[in-house]
């Protein structure tokens, strides 16, 4: 149980990484002109990794984030019934 939770800390972890990431990236394209038109703002990790070297969009931009956001929340929900049935059992 304890490897199991290691991992899921490590899962919610990188998660939360890429939310923040794709959250920069999004924020930075709201005002397309300040950038002359759209493009990959990222900080922590390369932006190519998630949207390659076209078709970019502010929609598809948003859609990543909020993908990302809902798995990074599953994944911290599962944390929580983790860290409680690990109480339940001392």
């Amino acid at each position: 149980m304890k490897k199991l939770r290691i991992a899921s800390l490590i899962v919610l972890i990188i998660t939360a990484v890429i939310s923040l990431d794709l959250l920069i990236n999004f924020l930075g394209n709201l005002v397309p002109e300040i950038n002359d038109g759209l493009g990959i703002h990222s900080v922590i990790l390369p932006g190519k990794l998630f949207f390659g070297d076209r078709l970019w969009s502010l929609e598809r931009f948003y859609n990543a984030f909020v993908t990302s956001s809902f798995i990074t929340l599953v994944v911290f929900m599962e944390n929580i019934v983790l860290a409680i049935i690990d109480i339940r059992k001392k």
